[in-house]
This record gives C-alpha cells, sequence and structure tokens, in this order.
C-alpha cells in the first residue's frame, strides 16, 4: 500500500488567472510526491491511487494542468511506468502530421524540430476528431549540437496512415488500406495528387472539417478546442496567409480555413494570440519532472530555447 503524499509547493512559473477563474487558484498546480527526488514504484502506486479516487480528474478540473515536481525521472521507461500509473487507455494516434520516435512503451518524441523554431499554441490533436484527453510531457534532455534542420519533420503518408501497409503490397492495395485507416475519422476528406513513375503512390492531401468550439466532456464548459491559432502563426512565418497557400519548399501550408470568409476575420486571430500570450504560463523544466495538461481546456505551445 503505498503511503507516499502528495503536497502542492510553490512554482514560479504558476500564474493566477483572470476571471472568470477564482484568484486563488494556480495555474499550473505544482505538486510534489514526497520521496526525495527518488523515482520507484511507490511513487507510481501513488499516482496510482490519487488517480482512481478522482483526486488527479478534480485537480484538472480546477488547475487545468499539474506539474509533478522532483520526481527523479532518469529514463523513457521510467516515464513511461509513471504515466501508466494514471490508469487512462492510452491514445492511439490516426493520422498524425509529424513525425514521432517510439521511445519506450507509449512514450514517443513530442517535437523533434530545432530548438530555434517555436511551436504555436495548440491543442493536441486539434485537427482531428480523434484525440487524447489529457497531455503527458516530460523533459529528460535535448540535444545540444549545431543542426541543419531549421524545421520540424514531417511525417510520410506511410507513416500516419499506412499502420497496415507491408512492404509487399502494390500500389492500388496500399491506396485501399490508407483510405481506410483515414475513413477512421468521420470528419475526414482526401485526394491522391502528383502520381508519377517515380512517386506512384502519390502525395495524399487530408483535410477535416471540425468545430472551433467543442464541449468539455467532463465540465460540460463550451472550449476553444483547434489548432487554429497555430496554424494561422505558422501561415505568416511561412508567407501562405493567402491562396494558393504555397511556401518556398513548394509545399501547400493553408491556415486553418473556415467555412465563410467573413466567420473569421483575420484581427481575431490576432486577438485570440494575444489572448494565449497574456493568460500563458511559461513553464521551467527541471530533468524528468511531469507536466500533465488537461487537454480538452488547455493550450500548448513551446517556445526557442538556449542550452
Amino acid at each position: 500500500m503505498a503511503n507516499l503524499t502528495a503536497q502542492p509547493v510553490a512554482y514560479e512559473p504558476a500564474r493566477s488567472l483572470s476571471a472568470p477563474y477564482r484568484p486563488e487558484v494556480s495555474f499550473p498546480l505544482a505538486l510534489e510526491v514526497s520521496k526525495d527526488g527518488v523515482f520507484d514504484s511507490e511513487v507510481t502506486d501513488t499516482i496510482r491511487g490519487l488517480s482512481a479516487n478522482g483526486t488527479i480528474r478534480r485537480l484538472l478540473d480546477t488547475h487545468g494542468a499539474i506539474y509533478f515536481n522532483k520526481l527523479g525521472l532518469t529514463s523513457p521507461d521510467d516515464f513511461s511506468d509513471f504515466a501508466h500509473g494514471f490508469g487512462w487507455r492510452p491514445h492511439e494516434d490516426i493520422g498524425n502530421p509529424v513525425r514521432r520516435t517510439l521511445l519506450a512503451k507509449n512514450v514517443a518524441t513530442a517535437n523533434e524540430g530545432p530548438n530555434t523554431q517555436p511551436v504555436y499554441p495548440h491543442n493536441e490533436f486539434g485537427l482531428s476528431p480523434h484525440y487524447p484527453a489529457y497531455g503527458v510531457k516530460y523533459q529528460l534532455f535535448y540535444p545540444n549540437a549545431p543542426r541543419d534542420q531549421t524545421n520540424s519533420p514531417g511525417t510520410s503518408v506511410l507513416q500516419a496512415y499506412g499502420l497496415h501497409v507491408l512492404d509487399s503490397d502494390d500500389t492500388e492495395t496500399a491506396r485501399v488500406k490508407i483510405e481506410s485507416e483515414i475513413r477512421r475519422l468521420p470528419t475526414a476528406s482526401w485526394v491522391w495528387e502528383n502520381q508519377s513513375k517515380e512517386n506512384p503512390l502519390g502525395d495524399l492531401r487530408v483535410s477535416q472539417v471540425l468545430p472551433a468550439v467543442r464541449r468539455h466532456e467532463q465540465t460540460g464548459h463550451p472550449a476553444f478546442f483547434n489548432n487554429v491559432v497555430s496554424r494561422f502563426l505558422n501561415a505568416v512565418a511561412a508567407d501562405t496567409l493567402l491562396p494558393p497557400h504555397i511556401n518556398k519548399e513548394g509545399e501547400y501550408q493553408p491556415p486553418a480555413l473556415v467555412s465563410s470568409p467573413s466567420a473569421l476575420k483575420l484581427g481575431c486571430l490576432d486577438t485570440d494570440f494575444a489572448i494565449c500570450s497574456e493568460t500563458r504560463s511559461l513553464v521551467t523544466w527541471r530533468p524528468g519532472d511531469v507536466l500533465l495538461l488537461d487537454n480538452h481546456a488547455v493550450q500548448h505551445a513551446r517556445e526557442p530555447w538556449i542550452g
């Protein structure tokens, strides 16, 4: 039986939000599991108990995010053990637009872009009807070396939708399997482009039609759940805000498109980003600590860093 306690602790990046939040509510809440910074099964058992009795869910409903301080995780396997302690069903990626490298059971890299590139505010899988309820992130290390790469590495058609495609499949069989995977997303449509002798499968363009506001499944509150701001800022950076939305590499990179051009003015998106900037908490990472997000309620981003 776990006998550790999880105590709220001071955390400098935490902030108080404006109404409708209560002034005493910190974002994020910082918790410290008393184990002198040593991670073992007793820590995981404590988290399992806090999740099973509803404490973790109640804290997320109030604070939106929890920073677990001084956990002492030293490897992706440690992180996997800790994350599985919550007892939640792992999310299955369908159509992930970025490359992720698997490091341990249900643990993968979040973004493999260089430290000079910002990742703009978004909900995890906010461009999909199939998204995780929670985001669990931790910082173990980062490569401290020059990189030629200046953008986040994208994923391929096969990486995104080719889970069941075999090397022995012909082009038509591969397409059937890929399209079957896309059909698991009921809001998706797709078109094949640029087929050639060198590229027999062709390029795949998948579009999603989704609401900008969705109902929070736990609290019932409306939530601005999407990737509109990140797509807008990426398009601004790539100079692809206006048609034909083609970047300097010749790739199609549009902002999030709306059903009615008058429904969302560009000034509204500037305001959205300003609100994100005003209400954000700039998390400072200690190696081995964990940030738990309510993905329905909280967007996340990444600033460029030096190190």
